[in-house]
């Protein structure tokens, strides 16, 4: 059988959460146009439109859920294995940055908020979905979102960075829940790349391309390369690595 590099995950089925745009939404297009059937999420219903950007309706779902409700992920699983009958791979992508988010003016209810979304969301994604992975019995894996916040911690965005760093905790103690049957789990660290959620802190492109070393901002579709990449057999010997792609930032 000849391997073809550019369909390496055609007949698998692969949920992104938080796909209706920015990093999510290019890594669903990467994925599709390496030959996945691609399921497409957000908590709003009304996201259902994205799915028009891809041509093939037979590869595209949209299922609308709310990840830091454990209730909304069961119907979504629900819904793939009724549709497909099983899932190999899962992008937890999905978070969000609430402002204000400094150490000084952060509420008590943006702090519950991004605990909510970002670390218990992502935990309840990781334990819905890592055991219905693992019944595919081969070449299943995972890739979590963190950042390089979650690295080096920042001021700005306190206790984003603090739910950053727990989803790599998270990601280190399903690789090791999940050795047998194997499925490989890893995250990436973008640093600051041209999305909704970067617009969104007020920062602009050009203050900040100084602070890494490739003195530029990212794109999403280059997150999405490096999350092709762990997911596929190419990181066949990865598991429980975080995978920074900043432009050089965490070594300045």
């Amino acid at each position: 059988m000849i391997y073809n590099e550019h369909m390496k995950f055609e007949n698998k089925i692969v949920l992104v959460t938080g796909s209706t745009q920015g990093i999510g939404l290019a890594t669903a297009h990467r994925l599709y146009n390496e030959g996945a059937t691609v399921i497409l999420n957000s908590a709003s219903e009304s996201d259902e439109v994205i799915a028009n950007e891809f041509d093939d309706a037979s590869r595209i779902r949209f299922f609308p859920a709310d990840i830091s409700r454990p209730e909304d992920l069961v119907r979504l699983k629900e819904f793939i294995f009724d549709e497909f009958g099983k899932i190999d791979h899962l992008v937890a992508n999905a978070g969000i940055l609430p402002t204000p988010a400094g150490i000084d003016d952060i509420t008590d209810e943006n702090i519950d908020q991004t605990i909510d979304v970002n670390l218990k969301g992502t935990f309840n994604t990781l334990r819905a979905f890592g055991p219905a992975i693992q019944q595919g019995g081969t070449n299943g894996s995972i890739v979590c979102l963190t950042s390089v916040d979650g690295l080096i911690g920042e001021p700005y965005g306190v206790i984003y960075s603090a739910t950053k760093a727990g989803i790599i905790s998270l990601m280190k103690s399903f690789a090791r829940h999940l050795g047998d049957p194997l499925v490989r789990v890893n995250a990436v660290a973008p640093g600051l790349i041209r999305t909704p959620l970067s617009d969104s802190t007020g920062e602009k492109p050009e203050d900040t391309t100084e602070l890494s070393i490739i003195k530029r901002i990212g794109e999403p579709e280059e997150i999405a390369s490096a999350i092709s990449f762990l997911l596929s057999d190419d990181a066949s010997f990865i598991t429980g690595q975080v995978l920074a792609v900043d432009g050089g930032f965490t070594l300045k």
